[in-house]
């Protein structure tokens, strides 16, 4: 393996002391510090490649490295392997450079031993590092948004579950968050930076997350496509979601080094600890991020994560707004013909005109919102399912919502019909009251007072009760009489004339 070029410097100065001063090994040995092991191994590379000082002084670090450490080829017939490939696999979780190198030398058997196999690697990888962007950072520019890998085990014995790590950093000062949370899902990530905001007191300009799926619904790195909770979060909060590059871990090197720092600080502290709640466990969570907020830094010393949050960059950060964010789910629906959507169980309804339009649903611990074309066009309070659809007691409607023919269907109770008709006069009370003592149903009789009413809007209420008159005093309380009847009858007429006094008649008074 080649020598390191810082080596080139010190092979000059034993070749000039040798040609030079005629320096014996000791001599050499003593003045440039090195081993006598590695003098000895320069004088012999030197004297086989017959080199002299003045024959190598205008040569480059490189030809000289080339000359007294060529490199190994690799034996005839030996394929090298595909170190790209190799570079590529190690990025795979679990996946290390022994399987890698057990899964070569099943294809080629006469490959390297696993020492070289390594060795040609790292030289390999040496070769082929990735600049890296020197950032400079300003104070309350940004937060990076992270979950730990690790999780922590909450409750006792069966109930026991893993929860969730969620990381923030803040780049300039390094200062550190952490919450813990049962899930990845929208609500916790939510409430995760609800916490972190109120813990710092302020926001940050910039949230830097990763392209997880409950913060960007389509990673691109100019287009990002922010989920719909999530923006929301940072219009509430006056910020901007800037997410990293897909599978660009470098993108957020600070948070990626806090991550580190909660497992190997936190999280490896805690594994053998038992929670019986999640408050449990974020309490300790929170004891441990303290400490580590509070140890000496080793770039700035005398100043801590903590001091140079309080005293430089919280008075940078946004001020928190007064109203709380409400945490709530979106979703998006097409309204069908019921103009009704459902929400856990439970049917709100929609204006009827948007029947087949797209709206967005915003599904709050207490209310749901709708909203068409950024409008909200309908407001419920969330109701708990009953468990039983088909009673009718899990659906919300408000009657603005229906339309006209919709809301005179669902108005013509039988008692509302009975208050129009008595409005009408004293005959059309009576007949009704008579249709609904002889109906089987309440409703069959609410039909025939429904055929009433629109007779009075056809032909006037004043026709219809001298016909109703007409009908009590032939002692007929039939529908179908009076729609035949209702335009013979004579309005200037006594309902009673021509028809005689007996003992059989019963005027309107009876049928109060």
């Amino acid at each position: 393996m080649p020598k390191p070029r810082s080596d080139m410097r010190k092979i000059r100065e034993v070749l000039r002391l040798r040609d030079e001063h005629g320096a014996s090994q000791r001599q050499i040995v003593a003045a440039c510090r090195l081993p006598r092991t590695t003098v000895r191994d320069y004088l012999r590379r030197l004297k086989a490649a017959g080199l002299t000082y003045a024959a190598v002084a205008a040569w480059s670090d490189d030809a000289l490295e080339a000359q007294l450490f060529p490199r190994t080829p690799a034996p005839a017939g030996r394929s090298e392997p595909d170190w790209a490939y190799v570079a590529r696999e190690l990025g795979r979780r679990g996946v290390t450079l022994k399987l890698l190198w057990r899964e070569h030398l099943e294809a080629v058997p006469d490959s390297y031993r696993y020492t070289q196999f390594v060795a040609r690697f790292r030289e390999w990888q040496g070769a082929h590092k990735e600049p890296r962007l020197l950032r400079a950072h300003t104070p309350g520019e940004m937060v990076e948004i992270d979950y730990a890998g690790m999780t922590l085990s909450v409750g006792v014995g069966a109930a026991a579950r893993p929860a969730q790590v969620f990381v923030a950093v803040l780049p300039y000062s390094g200062y550190l968050f952490a919450d813990v949370t049962w899930s990845q899902q929208s609500a916790d990530w939510l409430a995760s930076h609800v916490r972190l905001f109120e813990h710092l007191g302020g926001v940050p300009s910039r949230l830097v997350p990763d392209n997880l799926k409950v913060g960007v619904t389509h990673a691109s790195f100019y287009d990002p496509a922010i989920n719909a909770g999530y923006h929301e979060l940072a219009r509430h909060y006056a910020t901007a979601v800037v997410p990293t590059r897909a599978r660009k871990p470098r993108d957020k090197p600070s948070v990626e080094n806090g991550v580190l720092q909660a497992e190997r600080r936190v999280l490896a502290v805690l594994r053998d600890r038992v929670f019986a709640t999640l408050a449990e466990a974020r309490a300790a969570v929170v004891e441990l991020v303290a400490q580590v907020n509070d140890d000496p830094l080793t770039s700035q010393p005398g100043m801590t994560r903590r001091e140079l949050f309080t005293t430089i960059e919280r008075p940078t950060l946004k001020a928190l707004p007064a109203a709380a964010f409400v945490i709530g789910s979106w979703a998006r629906f097409k309204v069908p013909e019921t103009y009704h959507v459902t929400v856990d169980g439970v049917a709100y309804s929609l204006p009827h005109r948007l029947i087949a339009a797209t709206v967005d649903i915003h599904a709050g611990p207490e209310v749901i919102q709708v909203f068409h074309r950024n409008k909200r066009v309908a407001c419920h309070r969330r109701q708990a399912a009953s468990g039983d659809p088909r009673s009718g007691r899990d659906r919300v409607t408000l009657d603005a919502h229906k339309p006209s023919n919709h809301r005179a269907v669902e108005s013509y109770t039988p008692a509302r019909v009975a208050e129009e008709l008595a409005a009408i006069g004293p005959a059309a009370a009576a007949i009704y009251a008579r249709i609904r003592a002889d109906a089987d149903h309440d409703m069959q009789a609410a039909r025939q007072g429904r055929g009433l009413i629109r007779l009075a809007a056809l032909h006037g209420a004043t026709r219809l009760e001298a016909s109703c008159e007409a009908a009590l005093a032939a002692n007929i309380g039939a529908y179908r009489y009076i729609e035949r009847t209702i335009e013979q009858t004579d309005v200037s007429a006594p309902a009673t004339a021509g028809v005689g006094d007996h003992a059989n008649l019963r005027g309107p008074s009876y049928y109060h």
